[in-house]
């Protein structure tokens, strides 16, 4: 039986060959077809990947935080009825990519059941919103925002099952590629969700400043706010923070870390490391605070942790005070950046492992990744459960580099380990994401 090649949902497949073969090797070819495409035909999917051909030709039109600031300045019924289209534009365009992503992994991985499940939410969610209608009114507006919060929440699936799927490739794909497949999907998830949440976020907020200039009740329906008076306008960011307080993101990371490694060690309330927070402790800078405020969460829980496996015995001796010592948090500022350094005394990283901190896939890693089974959904956000072990700071840095920024760590052995993520402060960097990837 020989092997001949046709590309599929998945990829270019090698599918048996039937001719002048038995009965039996003609169903087993048929089966694997059938597989591949989903039960359609090869013609159907000729055509699906025409249409798909159209949207990966186009590049995306990307923002800057300093763009979604401006622009929800002086917000009219018209701005937000554009900004609903380009969302309802570009979310199709940013799909497309990464499905062809999905079509151009080597087989095995394309057949993997954990990477298929993503693969057609990815693919429904494409179709769903390249035939959505031009956006006229607010009440289209309205009902655009239904189908992006049902969606997102359809792909609080997606990193489970990114992670499970990439955990079950990860000796059968070169780590190079798996671990840029998975970075690429996790760049265009975050792009897609600040596109959505911001524009469902401005809408919200365009809605109640309207139905507060009408004088409409809370329990009033939306019939009067079909159309906004020509004179109306609002003065909203969205998700977006102009003025991000720094060392209040701070306070508030490790309160959270704190109260989670207590649970998870079962330690007494208020005896886990504490943070203090020292340098220019007034630094604003403009940021999505929740994409802030994981990274930060995640070198604080990660410090507190090492601190509190080194020092467990230490608890309870000399009396007062806390038992471990301190997470030293420094901020600096300038006139372009915000870095914060976390500095702990937990030991440091041991040098086998230093390398491969930043990989999902390595095999110290990809092992972990398979506690993902038991995740239903997850949005990694700060908050949630804690995420599998070495998952967080890569996906931490996946947040910072977005925006272009960085997350890097310096380990000093036998005494701790100094995490630095950088930012940039006024807004200006457009989002970091790769639109075409070259397939060879």
């Amino acid at each position: 039986m020989s092997l001949l090649f046709c590309r599929t949902r998945t990829g270019l497949a090698e599918v048996p060959s039937v001719v002048g073969h038995s009965r039996a090797a003609h169903n087993l070819a048929h089966n694997i077809a059938s597989n591949l495409t989903g039960g359609r035909t090869l013609q159907q999917k000729f055509y699906e990947n025409r249409i798909l051909d159209r949207y990966t030709a186009q590049e995306a039109k990307k923002v800057s935080l300093r763009q979604l600031v401006l622009f929800g300045r002086q917000l009219t019924g018209d701005k937000l009825i554009a900004s609903a289209n380009y969302v309802r534009t570009e979310l199709p365009v940013r799909l497309a990519h990464r499905i062809s992503d999905f079509q151009y992994l080597p087989y095995i991985a394309g057949t993997n059941p954990h990477l298929r499940t993503v693969y057609e939410l990815y693919w429904r969610a494409f179709d769903e919103f390249r035939k959505f209608p031009v956006v006229k009114t607010l009440d289209d507006n309205r009902r655009f925002c239904d189908t992006m919060r049902r969606n997102l929440l359809e792909h609080s699936r997606v990193i489970p099952q990114l992670g499970v799927g990439v955990a079950e490739c990860a000796s059968l794909v070169a780590q190079d590629d798996m671990d840029a497949f998975m970075h690429q999907m996790l760049v265009s998830r975050i792009s897609r969700r600040t596109l959505s949440e911001q524009h469902i976020e401005l809408s919200e907020q365009f809605d109640g400043a309207l139905r507060e200039h009408l004088g409409l009740r809370a329990d009033e329906g939306v019939d009067q706010m079909r159309q906004a008076p020509s004179d109306f306008a609002t003065q909203h960011t969205g998700i977006v923070s102009a003025n991000c307080s720094v060392a209040r993101v701070v306070h508030d990371c490790a309160e959270r870390a704190g109260g989670a490694i207590e649970e998870a060690c079962g330690l007494p309330a208020g005896t886990a490391p504490h943070a203090v927070v020292a340098g220019h402790t007034d630094a604003t800078f403009m940021c999505i605070p929740g994409h802030f405020a994981y990274v930060v969460h995640e070198l604080l829980r990660n410090a507190m942790s090492h601190v509190v496996r080194r020092y467990t015995g230490r608890l309870g001796e000399g009396g007062g005070g806390p038992a471990f010592p301190p997470i030293n948090v420094t901020v600096c500022s300038s006139r372009s950046d915000v870095v914060v350094r976390v500095s702990d005394e937990g030991g440091g990283i041991a040098a086998s492992e230093l390398p491969h901190v930043w990989s999902f896939t390595h095999p110290l890693k990809a092992q972990r990744l398979h506690d993902l089974h038991a995740v239903r959904r997850m949005e990694a956000r700060m908050g949630e459960d804690a995420p599998p072990a070495g998952f967080g700071l890569p996906m931490s840095r996946v947040y910072a580099e977005y925006w272009g920024g960085s997350v890097t760590v310096h380990s000093l052995p036998g005494h701790g380990v100094d995490a630095y993520v950088q930012l940039p402060r006024l807004g200006n960097a457009v989002e970091n994401i790769a639109s075409r990837r070259r397939h060879t």
